[in-house]
């Protein structure tokens, strides 16, 4: 493992043995060296954005090279204006990435949960348990926590209003509109309801549909409103705030 992520090329020896080429300076660990300097690397990621999580999370001030400004408590923002050349730490940055594309939210919480499960991984690395024994016996747990979800879950109308106004307020509280939560939840989940469509398990919805724009009005019965001037299939919500 090159811990400082400065390899060049791969090249083949007469022999057909693979030479690399690396820069001058460049170092090389193996075995538990190389373990405990990527789950050092991971876990450092993860205490970035620890402390940003929850209601009494902190916000944190990023400043990039060009000297601009950066305030935010969201993981994704702070883990995208970071700079990460460590391979392992990098995939604790593509984990936040993934759970933003995919569910949009929860970001934080996946990177600290990566980070708190690296933590008790190393404890078991100390104890000579081989790293396939603890990826095994991880597998094994996303199973049981899956069931034990699938037990818990408690079944949602989709077209339930209030249910989803819960849900959507829930999501803003940590956010810097936590005090407009309520309001602007109102106006997500009228915008979600309209171009909310039918499917086989449930409802969908293409948030693509849904314009989000500013107006110089204060007047909250702006509200959402739907257009349907070109008799689309698919009606657009257009949210004005």
């Amino acid at each position: 493992m090159y811990s400082d992520g400065d390899f060049i090329s791969l090249a083949s020896s007469m022999g057909g043995q693979p030479v690399l080429i690396l820069k001058e300076g460049t170092g090389e660990s193996k075995g538990k060296d190389a373990q405990r300097n990527n789950l050092t690397a991971a876990k450092l990621i993860a205490e970035i954005v620890r402390t940003s999580l929850g209601p009494r999370g902190m916000d944190k001030m990023l400043v990039d090279s060009m000297g601009d400004v950066t305030i935010t408590n969201d993981g994704a923002t702070m883990l995208k204006e970071i700079d990460v050349q460590h391979p392992a730490a990098k995939m604790m940055v593509e984990i936040s990435k993934a759970t933003d594309n995919e569910v949009g939210d929860g970001t934080t919480s996946a990177v600290v949960l990566a980070g708190a499960l690296l933590e008790r991984a190393e404890e078991l690395i100390d104890k000579d348990v081989h790293p396939i024994i603890i990826v095994d016996g991880y597998t094994r747990a996303v199973e049981k926590a899956q069931d034990i979800l699938e037990k818990m879950a408690e079944k949602v109308d989709p077209t339930g209003r209030s249910d989803l106004l819960k849900i959507a307020t829930t999501s803003m509280m940590t956010k810097l509109v936590s005090e407009e939560a309520p309001y602007l939840a109102g106006i997500v989940v009228d915008a979600v309801l309209q171009v909310a469509e039918k499917a086989d398990k449930g409802s969908k919805a293409d948030i693509d549909n849904i314009k989000v724009d500013q107006l110089s009005t204060r007047n909250r019965k702006d509200g959402v409103q739907r257009r349907n001037q070109d008799k689309r299939p698919r009606a657009d919500a257009e949210v004005h705030g």
